[in-house]
């Protein structure tokens, strides 16, 4: 493969991709206009204009469930990926396979026993009045 070859099918569709989103970018700049008022700038929710506090307060009663899942998510994947490797045979693969995911295990703790400490905080859980 020559050299123009690569710059014709790598360059040539990345600076294509680039010219068509900046070409996006200024017909909509152009074609849309930019006189904010009032009521352009509110919040609406379902259509009415919100007055006073709001009925419920969003609870974060799930945001220690999603530390627990992104944290031992990775290391499952990692176990799966460990599964398919042959270190049977192999003492080296083996101790290398080791030292990977007990690191990983060991940088991902701190992270989980926060998550599990979020979980267990009974004021999240409930609504404020």
């Amino acid at each position: 493969m020559s050299l123009t070859q690569a710059v014709l099918s790598f360059g040539l569709p990345f600076l294509l991709v680039l010219l068509a989103g900046y070409g996006t970018y200024k017909l909509l700049v152009v074609a849309l206009s930019r006189n904010p008022n009032p009521l352009k700038t509110a919040r609406f929710e379902a259509g009415n204009i919100p007055t006073g506090e709001g009925r419920l307060w969003f609870p974060l009663q799930y945001y220690g469930y999603l530390l627990v899942y992104t944290t031992l998510e990775p290391i499952v994947v990692i176990l799966f990926l460990a599964a398919a490797v042959p270190f049977y045979n192999n003492f080296i693969l083996f101790r290398n396979l080791l030292i990977v995911l007990g690191s990983f295990v060991i940088l991902m703790y701190p992270i989980l026993y926060y998550a599990i400490r979020q979980i267990n905080v009974l004021t999240y859980w409930g609504l404020r009045r």
